[in-house]
């Protein structure tokens, strides 16, 4: 509720006031008043500040909470892509393991058939050697081709 009061209002109320109290008391009664609407509008201006604090913190809460659940959110989705990444991280390293494995595996198997080969090229070079030097074609064989025994020592 609004007092509107006027400057008709208020001569009305001074000379109401000069008749009923009277002229040596009205001084100290005006100061007195004027004293009490002054408090009176403190109070009410404390009333408004504090009505507007509270507004104001419940808002700051609001938007505190809001925050927190977006950090809470963030912290979930972060969560995830640390998980997400060392999932990965793990697939990549256990995929190059079993490529590191297989190659390893593969080179075993290529220096096995290597050795297998050397032999059975050894096998087939000492075969040859005998049919050469045993067979009816060893006296019209170049003496070029195999090397003489002071080149086998060397």
């Amino acid at each position: 509720m609004v007092f509107d009061v006027g400057f008709q209002e208020i001569v009305l109320i001074g000379i109401i006031a000069l008749l009923v109290i009277g002229p040596e008391r009205l001084p100290s009664v005006a100061r007195s008043v004027g004293l009490w609407v002054g408090k009176m509008q403190r109070f009410v201006a404390g009333v408004k500040s504090d009505l507007a604090n509270e507004l104001k913190s419940d808002e700051l809460r609001n938007l505190l909470n809001s925050q927190e659940d977006q950090i809470r959110e963030l912290k979930q989705m972060v969560n995830e892509t640390r998980t997400d990444l060392e999932r990965t991280a793990k697939s990549a390293s256990d995929s190059l393991a079993e490529g590191m494995d297989g190659a390893v595996e593969q080179v075993k198997d290529a220096a096995e058939t290597a050795r297998e080969n050397r032999e059975k090229m050894e096998e087939i070079t000492r075969a040859a050697r005998a049919t050469a030097t045993s067979g009816p074609l060893a006296e019209q064989k170049p003496q070029d081709d195999e090397p003489s025994d002071s080149n086998k020592s060397a």
